[in-house]
C-alpha cells in the first residue's frame, strides 16, 4: 500500500536539500571542501537520535575508510570516523544518564575497567602538569571519546555473538575491499619495496598503519570461520580471506606485524596452560637486564650508526638484512628518537613533559651520532615505541600505569578463558586477546594506539572482556 508523504517529511527533505546545494556551493567558493559534508553530518546527527545503534556501526564500517585531514599547522583530524565518535560520546553519556541500567550491573566495578578508567584519569593528571597545556589536553580529549565510545558504547550495543558478527562484517568488508585496491595499485608498480606507501594513500598514512589494522583484525578472521559449516560458502569464503590477509601483511613489508603473525599461535598456547603470569614475568626481567646492559657505562653508544652506510634499502630481503646489521635507515631512526626518548626523561623523570609533547621537543635532546638523513621527520612522528613515548609524555607514574592496566588485561583474559563453559565462548575471549596482542607488539615500534586504525579495537576488545565475563555471570543483567 502506498504510503502519502507528509508535508513536514517534504519540508525536510526540502531544507536538506537546500542545504546540500549550498554546502556544494559554499565549498567550491571558499576552496573548504570539507564544508560540502555538512549534510552527511546533519543525517548521522539525526540518525544517532533516532537511533545510535546505526551509527556505532557505520562508524565501524568507516573506521578502514577514514582519511587524515589537515585544518592547519596544529589541528588535524580523521574523517568521518573521528566526529562520528565524538557524536557517538555525546549520544553515550546522554543514553547513560536517562538509561542508567542499560550496560551490564556493575560494569564500572569491574577490576579492568577501574585499571582502565585509571589509565585515564592519569593522562589527565598529566595533562593538567604538561609543559604545554593546549596539547596535552588536546591528546587528553581524544583518548576521551576513544574510551567513551569504544570502551562503554560497545558494552551498550555488542552483547551477543550474533551483535559481534555484525561487528564483524561492518569491518571486514571495507578493509577487504581497501586491501584489494591496494594490492592492485602496488602490482601495478611492480611490488616496489622502495614505494611501499604510495599505494596506500589516502586511506592510511603508510604501510605500517595499513599492516597494523589487518594484523589485529586478523584474530577476527579465525573466529568467524568457526561461524559458519564445512562446506558453506561463507566458510569457504573466510578461509581464502585468511590467506590473502597473510599475503596482504607480507605484501605491506611491515616487521612488526611479521612477527604479530608469528606469535599468534605461541600465545595461545600460554594462555592454554595458565603460563601469562610466568610470560610477563620473563618479559619484564629481560626487558631490565637488556636496559642495564644497554645504560650500564653509556654501552648504548657503540651502536651509533654510521651515517653514510644507514640507508632505506629497495628490496625486503635487505631491508630485513639491515635491520640486524644496523644499517636500515628506517630502524636506526628509531634509535635516534629513542635516545633522545631517554634523555628527555632524565629533566621530567615523573609527570613527564605531557600527552601529545614528543614532537614539538625531542629535537632539543637528540644525539647527532644517531642521526640519519631522514632525521628531519617530515611526518610529524614521535618515539616509534609506546611505552617509551608514555615514559616521555605521562613520566614514570604514567607508564606504571599502563603496564598494570596490560597486566592487568592478560592474567584476567587467561582467567576469563578457563572460566568460559562453552568451546564458542572460549575461542570469542581469545580472539579478543590475540587482537589485543597483535595491537602490542604493534606498539613496540610504533604509537599506533592513538590512530583510528588501531585504537578502537583495543578499546573495544577491553570491553567485550568484561561483557563476555559478565554474560556468562550474570545473563539476565545483559538482556538488551
Amino acid at each position: 500500500m502506498n504510503r502519502t508523504i507528509d508535508k513536514l517529511e517534504l519540508s525536510i527533505f526540502a531544507l536538506l536539500g537546500a542545504i546540500t546545494i549550498i554546502s556544494v556551493l559554499a565549498a567550491f567558493q571558499t576552496g573548504l571542501h570539507y564544508i560540502a559534508l555538512l549534510p552527511l553530518g546533519i543525517m548521522l546527527i539525526y540518525t544517532g537520535i533516532i537511533n545510535f545503534k546505526v551509527l556505532y556501526y557505520l562508524l565501524l564500517f568507516a573506521i578502514p575508510l577514514s582519511m587524515e585531514y589537515s585544518f592547519s599547522g596544529s589541528l588535524a583530524t580523521d574523517l568521518p570516523d573521528e566526529p562520528m565518535m565524538i557524536g557517538l560520546m555525546a549520544c553515550t553519556i546522554i543514553y547513560l544518564l536517562t538509561n542508567y541500567k542499560s550496560l551490564p550491573t556493575g560494569y564500572f566495578a569491574n577490576f579492568l575497567m577501574i585499571a582502565l578508567f585509571f589509565h585515564w584519569f592519569w593522562i589527565f593528571i598529566a595533562a593538567t602538569n604538561s609543559v604545554n597545556f593546549v596539547v596535552s589536553f588536546k591528546q587528553f580529549l581524544a583518548k576521551t571519546w576513544y574510551i567513551t565510545t569504544f570502551g562503554v558504547l560497545t558494552a551498550i550495543i555488542i552483547r551477543t555473538k550474533d551483535d559481534l558478527k555484525t561487528a564483524f562484517w561492518c569491518i571486514y568488508i571495507p578493509l577487504s575491499l581497501l586491501m584489494v585496491q591496494v594490492i592492485i595499485r602496488h602490482a601495478l608498480q611492480g611490488f616496489s619495496f622502495e614505494d611501499i606507501n604510495k599505494p596506500m594513500y589516502p586511506f592510511f598514512r603508510n604501510h605500517v598503519n595499513y599492516a597494523a589494522i589487518i594484523s589485529v583484525f586478523f584474530p577476527f578472521l579465525l573466529l568467524a570461520r568457526t561461524w559458519y559449516k564445512r562446506g558453506t560458502f561463507k566458510r569457504n569464503w573466510l578461509n581464502f580471506s585468511i590467506l590473502f590477509y597473510i599475503v596482504a601483511i607480507y605484501l605491506s613489508y611491515t616487521r612488526t606485524c611479521y612477527l604479530a603473525l608469528l606469535l599468534i599461535y605461541p600465545f595461545y598456547l600460554v594462555i592454554k596452560h595458565r603460563w601469562i603470569k610466568q610470560a610477563l614475568a620473563a618479559l619484564a626481567i629481560g626487558v631490565t637486564l637488556f636496559l642495564v646492559h644497554l645504560f650500564h657505562q653509556n654501552y648504548f653508544l657503540k651502536y651509533a650508526p654510521v651515517y653514510a652506510e644507514t640507508i632505506y634499502h629497495d628490496d625486503l630481503g635487505s631491508h630485513l638484512s639491515s635491520t640486524f646489521e644496523g644499517t636500515d635507515v628506517s630502524s636506526m631512526e628509531r634509535v635516534y628518537r629513542w635516545v633522545a626518548a631517554t634523555r628527555m626523561f632524565k629533566d621530567h623523570p615523573w609527570m613527564g613533559f605531557g600527552p601529545g609533547n614528543f614532537y614539538p621537543n625531542y629535537q632539543h635532546y637528540t644525539l647527532s651520532d644517531f642521526e640519519t638523513y631522514v632525521s628531519d621527520n617530515p611526518e610529524r612522528s614521535t618515539a616509534h615505541d609506546y611505552p617509551l613515548l608514555l615514559l616521555v609524555e605521562q613520566g614514570t607514574i604514567g607508564l606504571a600505569v599502563f603496564l598494570f592496566l596490560t597486566a592487568s588485561i592478560f592474567i584476567y583474559g587467561e582467567s576469563l578463558y578457563h572460566r568460559m563453559p562453552t568451546p564458542e565462548d572460549k575461542r570469542i575471549v581469545i580472539t579478543l586477546l590475540l587482537a589485543i596482542v597483535m595491537v602490542y607488539v604493534n606498539l613496540l615500534l610504533s604509537d599506533l594506539l592513538e590512530s583510528d586504525k588501531v585504537g578502537p579495537f583495543y578499546f573495544m576488545c577491553i570491553a567485550l572482556l568484561v561483557v563476555w565475563d559478565m554474560r556468562n555471570r550474570k545473563p539476565k543483567s545483559l538482556n538488551a
